[in-house]
């Protein structure tokens, strides 16, 4: 079974040879799992945005829908939202 390091987002190609064994291991997961991947793999997207780095961004989108589709039929809704930075106190 694939196994994901907590620390990497979650990246598809286009054609990616691996994604039957990861989408496997994907529904293994929990769904607080699931968040916190989905949460490191939109934060990376969100970066590579900011850099325009399109080749980049595009994997990581697939990971992102895999992760709400996978969620979502489980009935747990990632919903797509704006990431914002903690206000300093």
């Amino acid at each position: 079974m694939h196994q994901f390091d907590p620390l990497q987002p979650l990246t598809f190609s286009e054609s990616d040879p691996d994604r039957i064994a990861k989408e496997r291991a994907l529904h293994a997961m929990s769904n607080d799992d699931l968040l916190a991947l989905y949460n490191l793999t939109r934060a990376a997207a969100s970066e590579a945005h900011k850099t325009h780095d399109m080749e980049t961004v595009y994997p990581l989108v697939r990971g992102m829908k895999t992760l709400q589709r996978i969620t979502g039929e489980r009935g747990f809704i990632i919903r797509a939202r704006r990431l914002t930075a903690k206000p300093a106190l």
